[in-house]
């Protein structure tokens, strides 16, 4: 997955991370003038990434980061649904509501899961990600 940055610090050190700002992208594409619908403009989010070529501040640069991102997403949201559905197929042979008492529960619970699960990620090393050319 690639996108576009800008570089707002350099490493102090060789080898360093350099600091960038990502500006997130609307599913519209962000084009505001053309439509003037958006409610604000999207923030902005800072990020650190490794780079094998040389930049300076201000460099419009793109980023690469790892397919675990996608991975992510599809724990955040297909284990809650898949886990809803569990909850509430499973114990067919209680009453109608709640079966679907027990569907919130297990939804309730994956949600647990991918926020643990998440927070085991951050703690080990996170998404990487690497400058791969100047804009």
């Amino acid at each position: 997955m690639t996108q576009s940055a800008t570089v707002t610090a350099l490493p102090e050190e060789p080898g360093g991370l350099v600091e960038l700002t990502v500006v997130r992208q609307t599913a519209c594409g962000h084009s505001c003038d053309g439509c003037g619908r958006c409610v604000g403009k999207t923030p902005e989010l800072v990020i650190q990434a490794h780079s094998d070529i040389p930049v300076s501040l201000g460099d419009r640069v793109e980023v690469y980061s790892d397919n675990r991102v996608l991975g992510f997403v599809a724990l955040v949201y297909g284990l809650s649904v898949v886990m809803f559905l569990l909850g509430y197929l499973l114990p067919a042979f209680l009453p109608e509501p709640w079966r679907y008492a027990c569907g919130g529960a297990w939804f309730v619970l994956g949600l647990l899961i991918a926020v643990v699960c998440d927070r085991a990620v951050k703690k080990r090393q996170g998404i990487s990600y690497r400058i791969v050319r100047k804009l």
